[in-house]
C-alpha cells in the first residue's frame, strides 16, 4: 500500500484549499471525495464567495476542478470514507472501494442540508423555503420567518 504524506477527505472549498496548498508544498497527496464542490455543487446561485460577488454553483465547481487539475492532484472521486483509523505512525482511511494510508489526514467532510419531509416542502424549496439561514437570511430582511432545526455535519 502506498504511503501518502497527506490524504484529504472531501473536495468542497475546505478540502480543495487544503489540497492545493499541500500540492504546492510538493507533498504526496490523495483526495478522496464523493463529489467535487460539496454543497456548492448543489447551489444555484452563490453570493459573496471570496473573490466573486456572484457566481453559480456549477461555475464555482468548474473553477475548483480547474484548480485541482492544475496541480495534477490524485483524486478518488465517487468514493466515500467509511472509517478513519489511527495506526502507530500513520492513518488508515477505509472506503467502500479500498484502503489508503497517510502520515496525516485532513477531514473536510462538509455538510448537507437535512430535509424535514413535511407536506409542501418539495413544492416550496427555493421558493421561500431555504436551508441556510446565513446564506439566505438577507433575502428575508424585514419579513416574518421561522427557523427549524440546525445543520448537522456529515
Amino acid at each position: 500500500m502506498k504511503m501518502y504524506d497527506l490524504i484529504v477527505a472531501g473536495a468542497g472549498p475546505a478540502g480543495i484549499t487544503a489540497s492545493v496548498y499541500a500540492a504546492r508544498k510538493r507533498m504526496s497527496l490523495l483526495v478522496i471525495t464523493r463529489d467535487i464542490g460539496g454543497q456548492a455543487a448543489l447551489s444555484g446561485e452563490i453570493e459573496n464567495y471570496t473573490g466573486y460577488q456572484f457566481i453559480s454553483g456549477p461555475e464555482l465547481v468548474a473553477k475548483f476542478e480547474q484548480h485541482l487539475k492544475k496541480y495534477g492532484i490524485e483524486l478518488k472521486e465517487n468514493e466515500e470514507v467509511k472509517e478513519v483509523e489511527k495506526k502507530d505512525n500513520s492513518i488508515l482511511i477505509k472506503t467502500g472501494k479500498g484502503n489508503y494510508e497517510a502520515k496525516t489526514a485532513v477531514i473536510a467532510s462538509g455538510k448537507r442540508s437535512r430535509e424535514l419531509g413535511v407536506a409542501g416542502e418539495a413544492e416550496f424549496k427555493n421558493r421561500g423555503l431555504t436551508y441556510c439561514a446565513t446564506c439566505d437570511g438577507p433575502l428575508f430582511a424585514g419579513k416574518d420567518v421561522a427557523v427549524i432545526g440546525e445543520g448537522i455535519p456529515l
